[in-house]
């Protein structure tokens, strides 16, 4: 089942654009040109730069942003990986001394 594509109008920095996204995407598009219209305007307050150059700085700033915020997530992943291996070592060695103190047990009965 092939999800419906319409076309909307996003505006940035004075320019309307005409896109295609699937009708589910539309809300997070939306999203996604206002917050790059506000990154823009950022860096047009900052000094007289042409869009071109706006848009790539803005662009280069939000990707760094991206690759810094999936290093983090990375980091946060193997911490609770390495953490979950260490729990379930002390699991396992748990497991085998109360076995190993129930077979003591059981012998010396």
């Amino acid at each position: 089942m092939s999800e419906e594509t319409v076309g909307i109008s996003i505006e940035i920095m004075d320019k309307i654009y005409q896109i295609k996204c699937p009708e589910a995407e539309i809300n997070s598009l939306q999203r996604a040109a206002r917050y790059l219209e506000e990154k823009m305007c950022v860096m047009r307050q900052a000094g007289t730069l042409s869009v071109e150059r706006i848009a790539i700085i803005t662009a280069l700033n939000i990707v760094h942003q991206l690759l810094m915020t999936e290093q983090q997530t990375n980091h946060h992943f193997q911490f609770i990986n390495q953490r979950l291996q260490d729990l379930h070592l002390k699991i396992d060695q748990s497991i085998t001394e109360n076995a190993q103190m129930e077979l003591e047990t059981a012998n010396a009965d």
